[in-house]
């Protein structure tokens, strides 16, 4: 892997890392805005897969797959149809 690659993918591990901590930070808030925290975890979810599959690290990519799945429906249960 070139030097470019390596720190795009620091990059990639890093965002998702970031706003995942980020997601759990605004949904232990438990403020009115709180359900947001959903769209973050997508974001985190998008971001760590396609790093896992960058480096193959399949069971990591699988994992952010489901969490992709199951985002989604937060994103529909409490923001779509609260």
């Amino acid at each position: 892997m070139t030097m470019q690659r390596q720190k795009l993918s620091k990059i990639i591990e890093w965002s998702g890392s970031l706003t995942g901590i980020s997601a759990a930070i605004l949904l232990a808030l438990n403020i009115p805005i709180s359900a947001w925290a959903y769209v973050f975890y997508l974001l985190s979810s998008i971001l760590l897969l396609i790093w896992g599959l960058r480096q193959q690290a399949h069971g990591v990519a699988f994992q952010n797959f489901v969490f992709i799945a199951i985002n989604l429906l937060g994103i529909y249960r409490w923001l779509i149809v609260p």
